[in-house]
């Protein structure tokens, strides 16, 4: 903690702009704190100590502003809300520049902790202009040295997340770019072999902002999303850039950003007009379930029935950027039948899902089961809830991922009712706080 000269006077006339009093703030900045991974314990008495002019330690500043921003509806900075702020970032760059700059910090073992306690900023969940140029997806030409070994590297790290979670090479893949991709894109190439290097180095930042998300780490995550959609941009290639804009829709909906969630997952789509089967129907399912979330019952379904039509012509081969799986299709389709009330059809969605799960896709079955377990219990069947919870149990002991552990943490908070019941004390057993 350091002390200002004199009070916070601008603090002051923001709380009073939102409405708020010291408590409501300090439970805000505490939620923000969870989204970054971080456990905080702030009351009132913090926040009088801020007012009074004590500079709390970062990343605090940058938390409190974000509280700020999104109760007010405008962007406010850590400065604006009277905070020195020790991780500006300064005026936006080039989107290469930007790129090698982010990279290298989260290599640098010293720079990677306030990159990595970031919050996700709200203001930042917006549309960016689409890329010039013709719509349609051109694919990637032929293969060089260099950009195979980029294809390779996108096929292991897009492997790794589905086989071992996001907390698994995480670190390998951020060296990654940092010491091979990031020297690649600032030497000279043909325009052709230029455009190609930006979309597969957004590919693989695409990949690490997944690993980030997985860890629960959503501020950093965020970083490299909208990196990976500028750096697609960048290419021209509109339907890399809407892949990335499909996933930048799914994290703001997983935090309850519903409008930037809309809005992303609409651009997104538009997007994709053009662009082969596979991205059609991985954006699309996304508008669907976005729309769903919001109530737009009639909407959600028109989506949904698209993507069913489109699976319907889609091949089921390809690598990760270039297919969208069955079970994949399913899952989404639980969420949005689960959003609109059908439980009996999303467990049937989420059945399908279970069973069209790839043996290596251990994250998505795991994942698949939990949810699976949570709407069986809420249809009052325990047994076969616990059958599906055990299923994600075995699956999770091999995963290092947050979202495994989230689920795991709602299984044991909604089989505490049941504790006492036998099966439901073995299920509980075999979890690492035991019954």
């Amino acid at each position: 903690m350091k002390k200002r000269q004199g009070p916070n006077h601008r603090l002051r006339a923001l709380l009073t702009e939102a409405g708020w009093t010291q408590e409501a703030l300090a439970r805000s900045v505490n939620i923000l704190g969870a989204e970054i991974g971080s456990s905080l314990r702030y009351d009132r008495t913090a926040v009088a100590h801020w007012l009074s002019g004590t500079q709390p330690r970062h990343p605090v500043p940058q938390l409190a502003a974000e509280a700020l921003s999104r109760r007010i509806g405008r962007a406010i900075t850590p400065e604006a809300a009277g905070f020195v702020d020790l991780a500006s970032e300064g005026p936006p760059i080039d989107p290469v520049t930007g790129f090698t700059a982010l990279c290298r910090s989260d290599a640098d073992a010293a720079r990677r902790v306030p990159l990595h306690q970031r919050p996700y900023r709200v203001a930042d969940a917006v549309v960016p202009k689409p890329p010039q140029g013709p719509p349609l997806f051109r694919g990637l030409g032929r293969r060089t040295e260099e950009t195979k070994a980029l294809h390779d590297a996108v096929e292991f790290f897009a492997t790794s997340i589905d086989s071992h979670g996001g907390r698994h090479a995480r670190s390998a893949l951020s060296a990654y770019l940092a010491d091979d991709v990031v020297p690649l894109l600032g030497s000279r190439q043909t325009p052709r072999m230029r455009a190609e290097l930006l979309v597969l180095a957004s590919r693989l930042a695409f990949l690490l902002a997944r690993m980030y998300e997985d860890g629960l780490l959503h501020g950093v995550a965020q970083r490299y999303y909208n990196y990976a959609q500028r750096l697609a941009g960048e290419s021209g290639d509109r339907t890399a850039w809407s892949v990335v804009l499909r996933a930048m829709s799914a994290q703001a909906q997983r935090l309850g950003h519903l409008p930037s969630a809309l809005q992303l997952a609409e651009a997104a789509h538009q997007g994709a007009r053009g662009a082969p089967v596979p991205h059609q129907l991985y954006v699309g399912t996304q508008l669907a379930v976005v729309l769903a979330h919001s109530g737009d019952r009639r909407e959600a379904l028109a989506a949904l029935g698209r993507a069913e039509r489109a699976a319907e012509q889609a091949g089921t081969q390809g690598g990760p950027f270039d297919s969208y799986p069955a079970a994949a299709l399913h899952f989404q389709t639980a969420e949005v039948l689960e959003a609109l009330g059908d439980l009996p059809g999303a467990l049937g969605a989420l059945r399908r899902s279970t069973v069209e799960r790839s043996a290596a896709d251990l994250r998505g079955r795991a994942l698949t089961q939990a949810r699976f377990g949570q709407l069986l219990l809420r249809a009052g069947r325990l047994d076969e809830a616990c059958a599906a919870w055990s299923g994600f149990l075995d699956g999770r002991e091999r995963l290092r991922s947050g979202d495994a552990e989230q689920a795991l943490r709602a299984m044991r908070q909604a089989l505490q009712p049941y504790r006492n019941r036998r099966q439901t004390a073995e299920l509980l057993s075999r979890t690492p706080q035991g019954r």
